[in-house]
């Protein structure tokens, strides 16, 4: 979407949220049309002429009841989804939380999203924990909420260690973002096996190492929470990205089956996940294929929008399922549609990164 329209596009998108689904809005236009005051009703008659008509009121009235039937779920569908996400609690579990008491540990907290994020928790009074190959920005070396520990975190061994030393440092970490991530645009045919070992070990079995290594301390005091930075290829597969889509379809399965395990074998449902599924960010990660992108149109993310939407989740002490932009939030319903829909979905996406053969 170039520059020009995509402000266009977003001042829509906001309008017809806020107006047309929003239930408040139509709700009340539609009692005002059948059940409202005699003089309210010919009053909002009377400014259209085109209400003046018997059967396009009674079109304009179905509609309304359309209308509101739909926002009415949507917004039911919202809260179950939202509870469902919550091991069932109605209320939040803000109260047991103390963001200036909380330590929180980030992988791949040096730069991009990752350090937005150690920066905004940072400001709350969080103490983060950062854990990287990569020494710290400039911007974070001398908060005194931050705290750099150098840790490979494909290697189990250095994960353990920088878990013991950042629980002699400050105390068992309540709080874990499993950030990290690589890659690179290129065709199943052309892609390494070091590269394959590589692109599995720090996007998805590197999350099986921080969560066992954090996990437990979570599970004693029955709080915690456990952030997983996937992003939308969970959802949809990107020809000349198949194993960076692989890795994210495989950390939103871990991330499920943590919820489920949480739940049903550690007796531990106040530890809360929320995974977050950004399309396109505008990071050094896609600046080899950043070009084919902007060829398209594609609306690029900025990291900042990603790292204050994990920073908000933490604040609120809920989990979530959060996809971005919003108006992608839909897409987890592809696998429901039929073979051939999903295909002309995919489809959209071939020029994407830009693989020529």
């Amino acid at each position: 979407m170039s520059a020009v329209t995509q402000p266009i596009s977003s001042l829509l998108s906001f309008t017809v949220k806020n107006t047309v689904f929003n239930p408040v809005i139509t709700a009340s236009l539609l009692y005002i049309l059948t059940r409202g005051p005699e003089s309210l009703r010919r009053r909002l008659i009377g400014q259209f002429a085109y209400l003046q008509d018997p059967g396009r009121l009674a079109t304009i009235i179905n509609v309304l009841k359309g209308l509101v039937s739909f926002a009415v779920i949507n917004r039911v569908n919202g809260q179950f989804n939202k509870m469902a996400l919550n091991a069932w609690r109605v209320k939040s579990e803000k109260k047991r939380w103390n963001l200036a008491k909380e330590i929180a540990v980030i992988t791949g907290g040096c730069s991009g999203i990752g350090a937005l994020t150690v920066k905004g928790l940072a400001e709350r009074g969080v103490r983060v924990a950062v854990l990287d190959i990569q020494g710290l920005p400039e911007s974070l070396r001398d908060n005194a909420n931050v705290k750099f520990f150098e840790c490979d975190i494909t290697n189990p061994d250095s994960v353990t260690a920088s878990a013991e030393r950042i629980r002699a440092t400050w105390g068992s970490p309540s709080i874990l973002i499993n950030n990290a991530g690589v890659a690179q645009a290129h065709t199943i045919l052309d892609t390494s096996h070091e590269w394959l070992r590589k692109i599995f070990d720090v996007n998805l079995l590197s999350n099986f190492t921080t969560i066992k290594a954090f996990l437990p301390d979570m599970i004693a005091q029955n709080k915690g929470h456990i952030v997983s930075v996937a992003s939308l290829a969970s959802f949809i597969t990107v020809a000349g990205m198949v194993d960076y889509c692989a890795t994210k379809a495989g950390l939103l399965s871990l991330h499920e089956g943590l919820n489920q395990e949480l739940r049903h074998r550690y007796n531990a449902p106040n530890v809360l996940t929320t995974s977050i599924h950004p399309n396109w960010v505008r990071t050094p990660l896609i600046q080899s294929w950043e070009s084919s992108l902007k060829a398209l149109r594609t609306d690029l993310l900025d990291p900042q929008t990603v790292a204050d939407s994990i920073v908000a989740q933490i604040v609120k002490c809920e989990g979530a399922q959060i996809c971005l932009p919003d108006r992608a939030g839909k897409i987890g319903l592809l696998r429901g549609f039929p073979n051939w829909l999903q295909e002309v979905a995919r489809d959209g996406t071939k020029n994407a990164t830009n693989m020529k053969h």
